[in-house]
């Protein structure tokens, strides 16, 4: 379930970082990062009886991919697994095998189709199998971070760019910095750890020729009144296509540029930077949540709900999560925030926000959150460039963020130390917050509604009184 829009939902989640008045960039001050042992099983020689695991066709196509990725270099993403572990890999713990709940393909099928169908703007098929690979078998390495456009290729996009795009305008736009495409690519991270083959499918069916897909929703992964889920499609500018008192088809894509960005990445992609398929995927999910008013080449938006050029509101996350999902997603906003930013406290106690983390995660679920920093959690407040009178209370909103919380555990006194991925920490190991640390922070997180549907009420009515 869509919440109501409330002031509190209108909070964009950016890259954290703050500029002082001197216009240096001041790193927030987070917890030391603790890197979990390595997921990756150990390797192991090719299945003996490959057939078991699949069917013929299924053979067919595994033994291509196989031969197709022979001479392909081992990718900087891949903790140093060649193409042909990492299918291995992917076979043996399931995901190959795994079926999109929209269309019903699996992993298998959506790569297999990658590699022998024609790609859009002629994006090199192996580069992006490699990039699909390296993200299934580690979701960890999903970015956020744009690449650097070449000095070379500047000009050329200029030629290719309508007249009204802001980039033709004005260059530097392109030289983005700090993205604020974390709701989406948390939502990417999501998928690929938990919905393999519609990972799949996003990036086969968005470098497609037709560079685009459809998404059969049921229309109670919205809400369970009919009128109610039309109305939120209608005001988040979904693209139906069909429907019935049941289902409806959304079309989803990309917005133009993200194929410049994603040429780009083909060419010039650097260690740390999104590749080909984030790029596609984000973008994409970027265009759904902004009501298609999304510009991957300067990574800014519009929409009738932007109070920022950059990021996504929790309404609209939540959106695109429950589409994703095909599932009613439940989002609690769980600070009570004034008009002028100001944190004043918390719609429920600390207690319930890790049951309902922790209910999830048992569920098998990951959960996307978002967190904000204030002047004084951000450090600010002890620096000697805080000034009140400029930067405002201790307890006012600098900036925040969105981060997939994907397992839990408890440190030697019994706090819950939450397992988290960050899309834009610059690395690819899970980072892990203390109970101490993050829940004060917390401001909004999605979950499946029969998860949480016992505090709905409580929730709601604490956040509007």
């Amino acid at each position: 379930m869509v919440n109501s829009i409330n002031s509190n939902n209108f909070k964009l989640f950016n890259s954290i970082s703050f500029k002082n008045n001197s216009n240096q960039v001041i790193a927030q001050p987070l917890p030391s990062k603790i890197t979990t042992q390595n997921s990756i099983l150990p390797y192991t020689s090719a299945p003996s009886k490959i057939s078991t695991f699949l069917s013929a066709d299924d053979v067919q196509k595994y033994l291509y991919l196989l031969n197709f990725m022979r001479d392909y270099p081992v990718s900087p993403n891949s903790e140093g697994m060649p193409p042909s572990k990492q299918l291995e890999y992917l076979l043996r713990n399931g995901k190959l095998l795994s079926r999109s709940m929209h269309d019903n393909s699996t992993t298998l099928d959506n790569i297999y189709s990658i590699a022998v169908e024609p790609r859009a703007c002629n994006l090199n098929q192996k580069q992006l199998v490699s990039n699909v690979l390296d993200i299934l078998v580690n979701p960890r390495v999903v970015s956020q971070t744009f690449g650097d456009i070449p000095e070379s290729e500047k000009q050329k996009i200029l030629e290719r760019l309508k007249t009204d795009d802001p980039a033709k305008l004005d260059p530097s736009l392109m030289n983005v910095v700090a993205s604020g495409t974390c709701p989406a690519a948390s939502n990417e991270v999501n998928m690929a750890d938990n919905y393999p083959a519609e990972f799949a499918r996003w990036v086969s069916k968005l470098s497609s020729p037709e560079k685009a897909l459809y998404l059969d929703i049921d229309l109670s992964s919205i809400s369970k009144n009919f009128l109610e889920a039309m109305t939120i499609l209608d005001l988040l500018e979904a693209q139906k296509k069909d429907f019935n008192f049941n289902k409806v088809r959304i079309k989803v894509n990309a917005d133009d540029n993200a194929y410049i960005r994603a040429s780009i990445q083909d060419k010039h992609w650097d260690k740390g930077e999104r590749n080909v398929a984030d790029v596609l995927v984000q973008s994409a999910i970027m265009q759904l949540g902004s009501q298609n008013t999304y510009n991957s080449l300067i990574d800014s938006r519009g929409g009738k709900f932007s109070t920022s050029p950059q990021g996504l509101i929790e309404i609209e996350k939540t959106f695109v999560e429950s589409l994703i999902k095909n599932k009613e997603i439940t989002s609690f906003v769980y600070q009570k925030i004034d008009d002028d930013q100001n944190l004043l406290g918390y719609n429920c106690s600390f207690d319930k926000m890790k049951k309902h983390i922790k209910d999830t995660i048992d569920s098998g679920e990951d959960v996307i959150i978002g967190y904000v920093l204030t002047n004084e959690t951000s450090g600010r407040t002890s620096m000697k460039l805080y000034n009140p009178s400029v930067d405002g209370l201790p307890n006012k909103i600098i900036n925040g963020h969105e981060i997939t919380i994907v397992d839990y555990k408890y440190d030697n006194n019994g706090k819950m130390i939450f397992v988290c991925v960050d899309t834009d920490d610059n690395n690819n190991d899970f980072v892990e917050y203390s109970e101490d640390w993050l829940l004060p922070k917390l401001h909004h997180a999605g979950y499946p509604a029969h998860i949480v549907e016992a505090d709905e009420e409580e929730i709601m009515r604490n956040a509007m009184s």
